[in-house]
């Protein structure tokens, strides 16, 4: 396990830089964006080697003064909540879109389906992207796609706008939660940056119960417009800000094969089946439905040639030979079955319409929650130990099993207060979990390289999204058939809380033992260090190398011309923001 005092914590998320000769360093510096090509390329600094990345495709990590520092949180912040509301405004909302839009429940199922299609399948392309062609150009291009999408769905209501703007939106959110991490490492310092990155992982998980806090009152605005006019305009805001406001440059290198574009057909296209099996079988009678069963003999062939094409390879796209391995299998399983137990809160939030919670109750049930993601996230960063990331999510699993456990013995309207108390921990115990889950695998991959590192991030997001599908999908099921032979509403439902208490009991039990055997790892570990530092003989004391001075390097001014033109787009946003709420402008 590496140790957080001598870890490089500014190559623990893949940054970096391109080379060239130092002469041209300072004519570099206060070079200003002038044209759209400068807009879009990234400009080349040759930065220290204690600023530099490991990993191409990712920024590196100068030392800025305070005001860039806030500006780089201000960014993150926005990017952050743009990528996790793209989703979570039509994930916590479907009911409603399902009544004004006209739509069956399977269709308006497909809503949040195809969001999560698209990213699953965006996940194994975009690193290789962001190494050859940049991150910023595929955020801006598609921010702006976005903006323009939303916009028109406003204007022409229909299932198959809506439906395009989700499937743009999942390629948005893959682009924007790497950015909104990289803005947020880099306003810290180098020995916090790791409380850096779990913040800006934090910040897009806070989406979910934003969304219920904003809803109500977006609803009572202008219905369904005010989701899409808010997306159009953080979309622009976003947009505004990730073009004024440049993280340091990234080393571009040519990284795709031709095998590469077959292994993503292969597998993209199998992982978006399989996720829409996820996202619709509930509604369509999971193998009753004859496209259902069509989709699985398709796609986990495909799978298995994919996978026989990446293990025959010397370069390939997805390092499966090391995500096969037992510790980072274990770890998905983990992080599969986390995912799976926080859908209880959507089952926990219809509890408490079904006990007769009123509006202000459920506009109270959302801070709590809010109020409980925010607490998770900040109590994650301030006690983070790369030494003991295993701890934090046995803690956040049990956490959620013993408050599922007491929701399921709230079976009258007396109990409703609990449950300000159960889900304000559920949305903690969520955000608490997911940095130092990250992080676990990104100290894996660490010690194996950066081929490993790229894996590990493709299967983070991988079985984070279809772990997101697969919970509300496992749970629904569960209600559905309770209700089915004979159970009340509330009875399903609680019992279906009761299942989760056991899954999370299971989960715990499970982390359980996987700390156990690191702990058993690092003491076998421990001894052979002692072994070794007992039978070497003394040598001469390392000598110590002088740093590097610090390359200075700030973030480029747009020309005037530019600069009014993001300036416009960023009032627009704004705009649209507040027309949302029906606000004057």
């Amino acid at each position: 396990m590496l140790n957080t005092q001598s870890t490089d914590w500014r190559v623990a998320l893949y940054t970096s830089s391109m080379p060239i000769h130092r002469d041209s360093h300072q004519r570099e510096q206060h070079r200003s964006m002038t044209t759209i090509r400068d807009l879009l390329d990234e400009e080349v600094v040759e930065f220290p080697v204690h600023e530099r990345s490991p990993v191409p495709g990712s920024p590196a990590t100068p030392t800025h003064g305070p005001a860039t520092r806030l500006a780089y949180v201000l960014v993150a912040v926005l990017v952050g909540t743009t990528a996790g509301l793209n989703g979570a405004l039509v994930s916590v909302n479907t009911l409603h879109l399902q009544q004004v839009m006209n739509l069956s429940a399977h269709q308006v199922a497909w809503l949040s389906t195809c969001y999560v299609m698209t990213a699953v399948s965006a996940n194994l392309l975009l690193i290789k992207v962001r190494q050859q062609y940049g991150l910023r150009r595929f955020a801006l291009a598609f921010l702006g796609l976005h903006a323009i999408l939303a916009l028109i769905l406003v204007f022409v209501p229909g299932l198959g706008t809506a439906l395009l703007v989700r499937a743009v939106s999942g390629f948005v959110a893959v682009a924007l939660i790497p950015l909104c991490l990289f803005n947020m490492m880099q306003a810290f310092p180098a020995r916090w940056r790791l409380r850096g990155l779990v913040l800006g992982i934090g910040v897009t998980q806070c989406a979910v119960p934003l969304a219920h806090v904003l809803l109500p009152s977006l609803l009572a605005s202008q219905g369904w417009r005010s989701l899409f006019l808010l997306e159009a305009g953080l979309a622009l805001l976003s947009l505004a800000a990730v073009a004024m406001l440049r993280l340091p440059p990234a080393e571009r290198v040519r990284v795709f094969q031709p095998l590469d574009l077959l292994t993503f057909v292969l597998m993209g296209s199998s992982l978006a089946l399989i996720a829409a099996v996820l996202g619709l079988g509930r509604w369509e009678g999971w193998f009753q439905a004859p496209w259902i069963v069509a989709s699985l003999f398709i796609a986990i062939p495909a799978l298995m040639a994919a996978g026989a094409i990446e293990t025959s390879r010397r370069t390939p796209l997805l390092n499966l030979r090391w995500l096969g391995r037992g510790d980072v299998a274990r770890f998905a399983v983990a992080v599969f079955m986390a995912r799976i137990v926080l859908a209880e809160q959507g089952i926990a939030i219809g509890v408490v319409s079904e006990l007769g919670g009123t509006a202000q109750q459920l506009a109270v049930l959302s801070m709590a929650m809010l109020g409980g993601a925010v607490g998770g996230v900040v109590i994650s960063a301030l006690t983070v130990n790369a030494e003991k990331l295993a701890r934090p999510m046995m803690l956040a699993v049990g956490i959620i099993g013993l408050a599922a456990l007491v929701d399921s013995m709230s079976d009258g309207s007396h109990h409703l207060q609990r449950f300000y108390l159960t889900q304000g921990a559920i949305a903690f115990a969520g955000t608490f979990f997911l940095g130092p889950a990250l992080l676990l695998g990104i100290t894996s991959a660490l010690q194996h390289g950066g081929r490993e590192l790229i894996s590990f991030i493709v299967l983070f997001g991988v079985v984070n999204a279809l772990g997101g599908l697969a919970g509300p999908a496992l749970l629904g099921s569960h209600n559905d058939w309770n209700r089915a032979v004979g159970g009340t509403p509330l009875g399903a439902s609680l019992d279906t809380l009761r299942l989760v208490a056991v899954i999370a009991g299971f989960t715990t039990i499970y982390l359980a033992i996987l700390l156990t055997l690191r702990i058993r790892r690092k003491l076998a570990e421990l001894r052979a260090l002692r072994d070794a530092a007992l039978t070497s003989q003394p040598g001469v004391a390392d000598t110590p190398i002088d740093q590097e001075l610090e390359s200075r390097w700030r973030p480029p001014r747009p020309s005037t011309a530019l600069a009014t033109v993001f300036t416009a787009l960023a009032l627009l946003g704004g705009a649209l923001v507040l027309a949302a709420w029906k606000l004057p402008v």
